[in-house]
């Protein structure tokens, strides 16, 4: 009990700071959170007179440019689907939590409602819902870098070149303008079609998104044992 008591102590202050989301009006004036959005809707417009837009088809686009690692993605999905949607979702995401927290927060439920109301409903959700976010970014993240690196005919496995101290750097510099403003290798290579000429609405399946799943904890693990013998040497 003791020790429940302590979570609910540590969840209350957690509230305390998601109520900051008070503060995200203020953060959207200045320009925070609709750079994304402005992006997607730009391309969005763009897409729509170039193409009749099928909301299934996109929801595929999406799944597949954020959760697989096959094939190859161009520039305009990268921006689009990769960042402007991604982003806009999750900030949509960010602000609902926020708004709940400010809830709790002011009208002082975590002290009213039973301690077991307060964990199945509220602790466990918001435990699982972080973790979900960490794990979908970690995807997400790991599937944009290597189809766009597949896009310049390179294997993802060069994403670990920015693991090397110092020159890591640099390869990560290479990486981000790779991904952001090079057109892809122009015509077809050693990981498929190119994107620019044969726009596909590619499929994604279970067995896809569990080997993205598979690749980062490999890749979180790496990153662990690297941290690990850096802070034995300094």
């Amino acid at each position: 009990m003791l020790k429940l008591n302590f979570v609910i102590k540590k969840f209350k202050y957690i509230i305390y700071y998601l109520s900051m989301a008070q503060f995200i009006p203020l953060m959207i004036l200045i320009g925070v959170f609709p750079v994304p959005s402005i992006v997607a809707l730009i391309i969005f417009f763009k897409k729509k007179k170039r193409e009749k837009l099928i909301f299934k088809n996109e929801l595929k686009k999406f799944l597949w440019v954020n959760y697989s690692l096959e094939g190859r993605v161009k520039r305009e999905d990268y921006w689009y689907y990769g960042w402007g949607l991604f982003w806009t979702m999750y900030a949509i995401i960010f602000l609902f939590a926020g708004i709940i927290a400010a809830i709790f927060h002011y009208t002082n439920a975590i002290d009213v409602l039973p301690t077991g109301i307060v964990q199945i409903f509220v602790i466990i959700p918001m435990a699982l819902g972080t973790a979900l976010i960490y794990v979908s970014y970690g995807m997400k993240f790991l599937s944009n870098k290597i189809k766009r690196l597949h896009d310049n005919n390179k294997s993802g496995w060069f994403l670990l070149w920015t693991l090397v101290p110092i020159l890591g750097q640099l390869f990560g510099l290479y990486i981000f303008i790779t991904n952001w403003f090079l057109r892809g290798t122009i015509g077809s290579n050693d990981f498929g079609d190119d994107p620019v000429k044969k726009d596909i609405v590619p499929v994604i399946t279970i067995k896809d998104a569990a080997r993205t799943f598979g690749l980062l904890l490999i890749v979180g693990a790496l990153i662990a044992v690297y941290v690990f013998f850096v802070t034995l040497i300094t």
